[in-house]
């Protein structure tokens, strides 16, 4: 017991992300960051979120008698949401060309990380992970105590941990109307795939009824014709 709550496999797979994170940045700058479009389709995104926070003051301030002044400023911030998302769509398309090997090396690392710790509790949780969380934490580790964190979920949460600390040193991080974007998209993507997952499992439970209803049917139309 005292080899599985060690330092070392925590350690070794919380620097392994941090490296990995370094790693991906480091080519995303000779890849895409360095180059001149990038810049200046960066540039052109931080005006615009700057824009549109001064144009969200000036409502705020605008007086609330002033209809024109409120039109005005209600049609100039639909201009700035529309230039806005092209400008996401554009710098995230340029970060697309490394999503495919960002994907690849988390997938080989995870898959060497767990060869390596398998069985090995990393982590010991002061609570029960909810929904399906609690499966990805757990994954990899024997038994039904939900509070102990395997290889997998360790290193999803080191990985998330050091890409933030990564973009924070480097001063990579995305305007924050950007982020909050991208945080409710994840979000919604999450729900639908929650409600995707509940819908087929009472869906093959309906099918389950209606199976055991038929054969009930079935057997009482057998018995009826034997008599």
């Amino acid at each position: 017991m005292t080899e599985q709550y060690s330092l070392g496999p925590p350690a070794t797979i919380f620097f392994a992300a941090l490296f990995l994170q370094l790693l991906l940045e480091s080519i995303n700058y000779l890849l895409i960051r360095r180059k001149k479009a990038y810049a200046i389709n960066k540039a052109k995104l931080d005006a615009t979120v700057l824009e549109l926070d001064k144009l969200r003051k000036e409502q705020k301030e605008c007086k609330p008698d002033d209809q024109n002044q409120k039109k005005k400023l209600e049609k100039k911030k639909k201009g700035l949401d529309i230039d806005l998302a092209n400008q996401t769509k554009r710098v995230n398309s340029m970060k697309m060309k490394v999503g495919p090997m960002t994907a690849m090396s988390n997938i080989f690392f995870l898959r060497t990380l767990n060869s390596k710790f398998k069985g090995v509790v990393v982590a010991t949780l002061p609570f029960t992970p909810p929904g399906m969380f609690k499966n990805l934490s757990h994954r990899g580790v024997e038994g039904n105590d939900f509070t102990q964190m395997g290889c997998t979920g360790f290193y999803s949460l080191s990985a998330m941990i050091a890409r933030a600390l990564v973009q924070k040193f480097f001063e990579l991080k995305p305007p924050r109307r950007v982020a909050e974007e991208a945080w409710e998209k994840s979000q919604k993507q999450t729900e639908a795939l929650v409600n995707m997952f509940e819908k087929d499992s009472k869906g093959d439970g309906t099918k389950g009824e209606k199976k055991e209803k038929k054969n009930k049917v079935k057997m009482i139309g057998g018995s009826k014709k034997r008599r």
